[in-house]
């Protein structure tokens, strides 16, 4: 039994790199959430899952209201720097809140508190406008009620060709769920409308989250990991830890998205149940969700096994840089900025900020390679220019594949529109950065002459100072573009 445990491990850990910041996920999924803790928990797997892809976040009424979700859940993905990740808010309903609310509404899912400074999107536009155009099919993740899937399919029956399935977390014997109780008559029309419906249930109710699980991801190199550490250890929910009140729940559902083997599926009246398989150790479940949390700090290889770290493999000038540079921005900013100053032919400055910019610009969005179009307006002529090779080698975003246009208008700060399914951001680097490169370089001019040997080595310089000290969420301006109406 022990050997299957770690062949299974082995055949996940592989399955993680093959998909690794893939340009084509697995699943494509929606999740809606009500705001407990586990809920926190579950929207920071399917974020750092590889395989796939978080599309947008709705936020319903059932152990919270949902304004104060929304809230949660915009701390929670500005603490991944994925912002782009559009969120939004269902009515509020005549549910009468639980017990356990004042303690989910107390934990912070981020130290950074935000305020509802703007109005929130509805649900039900949100989902129009996420599934408009949108081509693969769309996996609906239910971690509360299934209230504002059934609201808007019955708003608009035309999305259920787009839906491939709707997994929901509740309680086997059906009725006596919580979720199910939240809204029984969504569960009745979900039921009936020919949609798929898979409900995940932890049976055994034995997988607690104890010290155990924290010492797992306490091992994990993640910020994921990380995360979830921090809300752990707020003395509120460590208290309910020691307690063994907390279990993995909605955990269960991206554990059996990414690895279906552990699980068994019966089927009753045209509904799945999935529940763990009998006997399964808690270090074990422990292991695979560290592996699940590290994946999304993997790079996206596809002629490497891995990206080579071994600082003996560099020349002398970057071998020392390469391990604190990594453990600052991570490897995969480590390995776009590496493979774009081999490609650019050499170390240069405005190409390592066009790949800090497309990696940021992915992280945004929560996407991997080959899946935005950039427009540039750094012209064609260098070294402004040089930008555009950092920004097609870290997105993926090559001339090849037509993803990118270098416009007509060039801007004299580094400035870049991604776009991905229908909305557009604007990335520029913040003034006072800009100010400074553009010194830097007319220093090396007036000092050194232009094109010099002297002057190349001064930049390559430059370069390397910008690569270890230029953090890619501090450089940046981030400004979203509206293009579209809401439905």
């Amino acid at each position: 039994m022990k050997k299957l445990f770690s062949i299974i491990l082995v055949i996940f850990s592989l399955s993680l790199n093959l998909f690794a910041h893939s340009g084509k996920p697995q699943y494509h999924v929606i999740i809606d959430t009500d705001g407990a803790i586990d809920d926190m928990r579950t929207i920071t797997m399917f974020l750092s899952g590889n395989n796939i892809r978080v599309l947008a976040i709705t936020c319903s009424q059932g152990t919270l209201l949902p304004d104060n979700v929304f809230l949660k859940v915009k701390s929670l993905t500005s603490a991944f720097y994925c912002e782009g990740i559009p969120v939004g808010v269902s009515p509020k309903t005549d549910f009468e809140l639980p017990v356990c609310s004042s303690f989910a509404q107390s934990i912070k899912w981020n130290e950074n508190i935000l305020q509802n400074t703007y109005a929130a999107d509805s649900s039900s536009s949100l989902l129009n406008k996420i599934t408009s155009d949108y081509e693969d099919k769309i996996t609906l993740i239910a971690l509360g009620s299934l209230k504002t899937y059934a609201d808007w399919i019955k708003q608009n029956p035309n999305v259920i060709g787009k839906i491939e399935k709707i997994i929901w977390y509740n309680n086997h014997e059906i009725t006596e769920g919580f979720n199910y109780k939240v809204s029984p008559e969504s569960y009745e029309f979900i039921k009936n409308s020919g949609i798929s419906l898979e409900i995940v249930s932890n049976v055994s109710n034995n997988l607690t989250i104890n010290r155990n699980y924290i010492t797992e991801l306490e091992k994990c190199n993640s910020i994921y990991a990380q995360q979830i550490i921090k809300v752990h250890k707020q003395d509120i929910v460590k208290d309910k830890t020691t307690q063994n009140h907390l279990k993995l729940w909605d955990d269960l559902i991206p554990l059996y998205l990414n690895v279906p083997i552990l699980f068994e599926v019966k089927t009753d009246n045209n509904v799945k149940k999935i529940s763990l398989k009998n006997k399964m150790p808690e270090k074990f479940i422990y292991e695979i969700i560290s592996k699940l949390l590290v994946s999304a700090t993997q790079t996206n290889n596809r002629i490497f096994i891995s990206f080579p770290t071994d600082t003996s493999l560099y020349l002398p000038e970057y071998s020392k840089m390469v391990n604190s540079t990594i453990e600052k921005y991570g490897l995969i900013e480590w390995k776009a900025v590496a493979m774009t100053n081999e490609i650019h032919g050499h170390t240069g400055i405005y190409s390592i900020i066009g790949a800090k910019m497309g990696i940021r610009a992915m992280e945004y969005y929560n996407v991997g390679i080959n899946n935005m179009y950039v427009t540039t307006f750094a012209g064609n002529k260098p070294p402004l220019s040089c930008f555009n090779d950092g920004v097609q080698i870290s997105s993926g975003a090559t001339i090849g594949q037509g993803l990118i246009t270098i416009s007509d208008s060039i801007s004299n700060i580094p400035t870049a529109i991604f776009e991905f399914n229908n909305r557009k951001v604007k990335i520029s680097v913040k003034q006072e950065i800009a100010v400074q490169m553009q010194n830097d370089i007319k220093y090396a001019v007036k000092t050194y002459g232009l094109l010099t040997d002297e002057y190349w080595l001064y930049i390559e310089k430059l370069g390397i100072k910008y690569w270890t000290e230029f953090d890619r969420h501090e450089i940046f301006k981030i400004e979203e573009i509206k293009t579209i109406e809401y439905y």
